[in-house]
């Protein structure tokens, strides 16, 4: 029974690894939509209100998301350690 318990808290460690990447994906993408809208004064430029509503949303969904998944990839990682050294 405890091999099994094992393998299911391995099997969440690697799931918690593999949210890492993907949460610092999710930044990298939301600061290069930023950057990519600047104008030469340093201001985010928007074709339209309706745009810029769906973007702020888009990207703060983004943000909201990828801070989860540290979250929670840090607890699975931490659920790992003391499982595994208690």
């Amino acid at each position: 029974m405890e091999s099994m318990m094992m393998e299911d808290a391995e099997i969440a460690l690697m799931f918690s690894l593999l949210a890492i990447p993907f949460a610092i994906w999710l930044q990298i993408w939301v600061r290069g939509r930023k950057v990519r809208r600047k104008n030469n004064l340093g201001d985010e430029e928007f074709a339209n209100g309706g745009i810029a509503f769906v973007s702020i949303l888009i990207e703060g969904v983004a943000m909201i998301g990828g801070l989860m998944l540290v979250i929670l990839a840090t607890t699975g990682i931490a659920k790992y350690i003391l499982n595994f050294y208690t």
